[in-house]
């Protein structure tokens, strides 16, 4: 089965021109504003014609600029956030910009199948986010622990005998544990 393609005026424009054209609508420039100015190089295109190809042009650009933004704004939100976090975000967009693609009457049948794919892949790789999360918790438990032992046992052994020597080390061992973000 062939793969439906777009095939406006603009999008057989040669390439310079079409990216002028996507440069005007990105600076919110009107579609007749557009339609007249390709006239004036010698390309007779209506204003619905740029429409046509401007409407999910500037929908994908919007798109993109948001999850952009988002990601930003995570990684910005908290340094010590982790990566796991960032991935669960990027996940949810693909995941929209799939749907959306998904419900799309105009989709050919193939790319629909490639976006289940995409789905499924996401998925998978969603599981592994988690299994990575709970691991990293148990990690950071132990090492909590072995501090808490470390504290606890040993410091108890030598703090008759070196009281400062022990508060060092406590010392030491909680900006330790606070420098890894271990709570």
């Amino acid at each position: 089965m062939p793969k439906n393609r777009s095939h406006g005026k603009i999008d057989k424009l040669p390439g310079e021109i079409k990216k002028a054209v996507e440069n005007k609508l990105l600076e919110g420039y009107t579609y007749q504003d557009i339609s007249d100015h390709l006239k004036t190089l010698g390309h007779d295109i209506h204003a619905s014609s740029v429409h046509r190809y401007g409407k999910p042009f500037l929908k994908q650009f919007e798109s993109v600029r948001m999850a952009k933004e988002f990601a930003q704004l995570l990684s910005e939100d908290n340094a010590e956030r982790p990566t796991t976090e960032l991935h669960e975000a990027n996940n949810a967009i693909i995941s929209q910009l799939l749907m959306e693609m998904l419900v799309d009457e105009n989709k050919p049948v193939e790319e629909k199948l490639n976006a289940y794919r995409a789905i499924a892949e996401l998925q998978t790789a969603q599981v592994k986010n988690e299994r990575l999360k709970i691991t990293s918790r148990k990690e950071a438990g132990t090492v909590k622990a072995a501090m808490n032992i470390l504290k606890e046992r040993v410091f108890k052994e030598i703090q008759d005998n070196h009281p400062d020597i022990v508060k060092a080390m406590i010392k030491i061992a909680d900006e330790i544990t606070a420098e890894s973000g271990i709570v």
